[in-house]
C-alpha cells in the first residue's frame, strides 16, 4: 500500500451500502468481495458468511483527539487492515448481524484509512441468510484494531478531514460547523451518565439525531427518510458537520446515514463523549 497524504477535497465513492441479492448476484459472477464480520469474535466463529474474515472495530477508541492522536489511530487501523491481507482489487463488505454501530463504523475506518470502496451489507447476516445465503464457521484471519504496539507502524495514509479534534470542536460554532450527537436523548440532556464518565450532558450547540432513528428492521431508512430527519433536526448540506456519541461507534452509523442522503462534508469526533467529559475545563449543558 502507497503511503501518502490523502487531501480533504479527496472525493468519496458515495456508494455504501449493497443489498444481500446484490452480493450473492455478483458473486455468483465471480466479482472478488472480503467478506468482514465485525460482531464478537465468538459470534463469527460459530457462524458467518462463507469465509469471512474477522475485524474488531468495536472496542477501539481515542483517548486524545489531537493531531498526534488521530494520527496514531490511523496507525492502528493499518496495522489491523495489513494482518487480514485484503488486496487492492477486492471489494470488501462489512457486515454484522443486522446494521447496528460495527459495520458502518468499519466502513467508516476504511475511508478514514483512504480505503474508497468499502461498503455496507444493508440488512447484515440475517439478509443473507434471509436472501438464501449460507453460512459456515469462522476459520479465517481475524485483527483487532488497537492501540498496542504502537511503533510496529507508522503511516501518513489517512483522512485527516473525516475526523474532527477537540480543538476543532470546542472552536466549532465560532467557524459555522454544526455539532451533531448521536446518542440517546437521555445522554444529550444529562439524565444518563456512563459509568466510566465524569460528567454527563452534551457539547454546547450540538442538535440531536439518535441513532437508532436512521435505521429500521436492521437496515438503514431510504435516503429521502434520512435527510427529511436530519433537517428536522436542524442539520444543512452546506456546512460541515461533526458527529459524536460515547466513544465514536453510533456517531459513524449517523455519519454514514448522512453521506447516503447527499451530505458530504462530515466528520466524527472519535473521543467523543467519553473525552470531552473527562476535560473539565471544556463546557457543557444538560437539560432539553
Amino acid at each position: 500500500m502507497a503511503i501518502s497524504t490523502l487531501p480533504a477535497q479527496h472525493i468519496l465513492n458515495h456508494k455504501r451500502l449493497i443489498s444481500a441479492a446484490e452480493l450473492l448476484s455478483r458473486r455468483q459472477l465471480g466479482q472478488a468481495f472480503a467478506l468482514i464480520d465485525v460482531r464478537e469474535f465468538s459470534q463469527w466463529q460459530a457462524e458467518t458468511l462463507p469465509d469471512a474474515l474477522h475485524l474488531n472495530v468495536y472496542d477501539y477508541f481515542i483517548p486524545d483527539s489531537t493531531p498526534a492522536g488521530i494520527a496514531g489511530m490511523a496507525n492502528a487501523f493499518h496495522r489491523a487492515w495489513q494482518q487480514l491481507a485484503i488486496r487492492d482489487n477486492v471489494t470488501p463488505v462489512f457486515f454484522e448481524q443486522q446494521v447496528g454501530m460495527r459495520s458502518p463504523r468499519g466502513v467508516w475506518f476504511t475511508q478514514f484509512g483512504g480505503i474508497e470502496n468499502a461498503l455496507i451489507l444493508d440488512g447484515g447476516l440475517e439478509a443473507w441468510v434471509q436472501a438464501g445465503g449460507k453460512l459456515q464457521p469462522g476459520t479465517g484471519k481475524s485483527a483487532v484494531i488497537s492501540a498496542d504496539n504502537p511503533d510496529t507502524l507508522t503511516t501518513s495514509v489517512f483522512r485527516k478531514d473525516l475526523t474532527a479534534t477537540r480543538d476543532e470542536v470546542l472552536n466549532a460554532q465560532a467557524s459555522g460547523i454544526q455539532i451533531l450527537d448521536a446518542r440517546r436523548p437521555t445522554e444529550f440532556s444529562g439524565e444518563f451518565a456512563h459509568e466510566c464518565c465524569h460528567r454527563a450532558g452534551r457539547i454546547p450547540g450540538a442538535k440531536l439525531l439518535f441513532w437508532e432513528d436512521v435505521v429500521q428492521n436492521g437496515a438503514f431508512l431510504s435516503a429521502e427518510e434520512i435527510r427529511q430527519r436530519a433537517e428536522a433536526a436542524g442539520l444543512t448540506p452546506d456546512r460541515r458537520v461533526i458527529i459524536y456519541c460515547h466513544r465514536g461507534a453510533r456517531a459513524a452509523t449517523v455519519y454514514t446515514a448522512l453521506q447516503l442522503s447527499g451530505y458530504r462534508q462530515l466528520a466524527v469526533y472519535v473521543g467523543s463523549w467519553h473525552e470531552w467529559a473527562e476535560h473539565g475545563e471544556l463546557p457543557m449543558l444538560t437539560g432539553c
